[in-house]
């Protein structure tokens, strides 16, 4: 009798672990449109509707009428779709991605072979066909996509499409539709995805962040290091128009006819911010210098330390990473940010999760 228990035990276990393990399963996942935090720092549905629709457009990307691939819709006929239907390709509210999935008791892994576009207009919902990837890796390997402050500094659509940093529902699992019972939707998601199982291939997005700031000085305070950043930088264009002139200041002097003294007016630093290890590494991308109000071309790193100049004996890439001067923020990533939000923005930085810096500024 308890050998017969066991080996039901094992027959059923066999069973539980049959149900959650599968090879190549085909499965549909929507992404819509509304259900997108903005703390994932890009709106992945929105940005696949924007790549896909100019590319559609101009030919360059055939869109179908569905995953069987019988006919091809026309830029003409998606302009028909749209106008009889009262909606926009671009403001789809669901994309559905086409995928297959291979999931076992430790790990999972999945590939994205295409996409279909779907909205709701006047008469009910609108197909507006299907973009098999395998057509068009080209364009889908080239874009980069922009993100918000609580984004990385850079994402490529493929690296965003494999990181899974976005809300996903799966409405179809092999022939399995969820319209009777949509918890297993959940269950089996879940179970692939948020368990303790390992995704394969999955790619984790960086912390890192584009960073744009302005470098202020105290003029009262001769030695203050940002007070002689701006004098040591405009002794050296003075003795060295010609530098000057070749960094943009051509745009606005004739080199003939300039003999007047230089003010640096303004400074503007790129950087490349990472989080790593409990730290913030800082890699400066380039400087940019006003000079009598006027922007200058963005001078990079290597120039700036070849001019020779030293800022109480530290090179420029001292001063900039070590930051004892005051600066105010005035890009990240994508976004401008407002002078009078620049402190909460650099606070986000310093004491608050990179994937939440909107959410600390709303409510700081």
């Amino acid at each position: 009798m308890i050998r017969k228990k066991i080996f039901l035990f094992f027959i059923l276990a066999g069973a539980v672990f049959q149900a959650f393990a599968y090879t190549d399963k085909p499965v549909l996942v929507n992404l819509n449109i509304t259900r997108q935090s903005d703390t994932m720092g890009f709106n992945m549905p929105h940005e696949l509707l924007e790549l896909f629709y100019p590319l559609i457009q101009n030919g360059n990307v055939t869109l179908w009428d569905s995953p069987k691939k019988s006919f091809k819709i026309s830029p003409d006929a998606l302009a028909a779709i749209e106008k009889s239907s009262g909606t926009t390709f671009t403001k789809a509210l669901d994309v559905f991605l086409h995928e297959y999935w291979t999931s076992s008791r430790k790990h999972t892994s999945f590939t994205i072979i295409g996409a279909s576009f779907i909205n709701h207009g006047n008469k009910g919902k609108v197909s507006y066909g299907y973009v098999d990837f395998t057509e068009c890796w080209k364009y889908i390997s080239e874009r980069k996509i922009e993100c918000n402050v609580n984004g990385p500094a850079e994402l490529s659509m493929i690296n965003a499409l494999y990181s899974r940093n976005y809300n996903f529902n799966i409405v179809q699992f092999g022939n399995k539709n969820f319209n009777s019972k949509p918890i297993d939707a959940i269950r089996i998601r879940d179970k692939a995805f948020f368990s303790k199982r390992t995704i394969d291939g999955l790619y984790k997005i960086p912390m890192t962040k584009d960073i744009y700031y302005t470098v202020e000085q105290d003029i009262n305070e001769a030695t203050e290091i940002g007070h002689v950043f701006f004098t040591n930088i405009q002794d050296y264009l003075n003795a060295n128009k010609e530098v000057m002139l070749n960094i943009g200041g051509s745009n606005y002097f004739d080199y003939k006819t300039f003999k007047s003294e230089v003010s640096v007016t303004r400074i503007e630093v790129n950087e490349f911010w990472e989080k790593k290890n409990g730290y913030v590494d800082y890699q400066i991308q380039s400087v940019t210098i006003f000079v009598n109000n006027r922007k200058l071309d963005p001078v990079p790193l290597d120039v700036l330390l070849g001019w020779g100049i030293l800022y109480n004996f530290k090179t420029a890439e001292d001063v900039l990473k070590e930051k004892k001067f005051a600066y105010t923020l005035i890009k990240m990533n994508n976004t401008f940010v407002p002078e009078s939000d620049s402190p909460k923005f650099l606070k986000s930085l310093e004491k608050y999760s990179w994937t939440q810096v909107s959410r600390y500024v709303k409510f700081y």
